[in-house]
């Protein structure tokens, strides 16, 4: 149980409120407040999603992380963009939604403390300047806004 406590309290509290935030205003916007079973399943799939990467990260003991890369991180978009567009259930949308906000607030994260992201693009062949590592990360935030104002709108 110390462990499951100490595992929760390991994601910074910014981000914890940034993403719990985020999931309130999704489920707001949504269904404005009305209480049917398919918010139910999108709050499990967030909740979950809120942690999965960084479960993944300790149980399977990978260091370093192979989420933290620009290659999953495309991947990962496309994929959560296919679920997001394409997919009925609510609780993958959840999932796939609030694991694209982690990525997006690991990156936004790192800028801020070294200024660059050049771990996220060690798996390239060529270097990749800060300006540019910086445009994409806004891109990525872009594609995270469309595929949230889609979810939002999708009946």
């Amino acid at each position: 149980m110390q462990n499951l406590l100490s595992f929760l309290r390991s994601k910074p509290t910014f981000f914890l409120w940034i993403t719990l935030g985020y999931i309130l205003f999704v489920y707001f916007l949504k269904w404005n407040i009305h209480p049917v079973l398919n918010v139910v399943f999108f709050l499990s799939g967030a909740l979950i999603g809120m942690y999965f990467l960084e479960a993944a990260e300790r149980f399977f003991h990978l260091n370093p992380s192979p989420f933290r890369s620009i290659v999953f991180a495309v991947l990962f978009a496309a994929v959560s963009f296919f679920v997001v567009t394409s997919s009925g259930s609510y609780f993958a949308s959840g999932l796939v939604l609030t694991i694209f906000l982690t990525l997006i607030l690991w990156q936004f994260g790192e800028w801020a403390t070294v200024k660059n992201l050049h771990r996220w693009y060690q798996m390239l062949a060529d270097p990749v300047t800060p300006k540019t590592e910086l445009l994409l990360l806004w891109i990525g935030l872009f594609f995270f806004v469309l595929q949230t104002f889609i979810f939002i709108q999708r009946t």
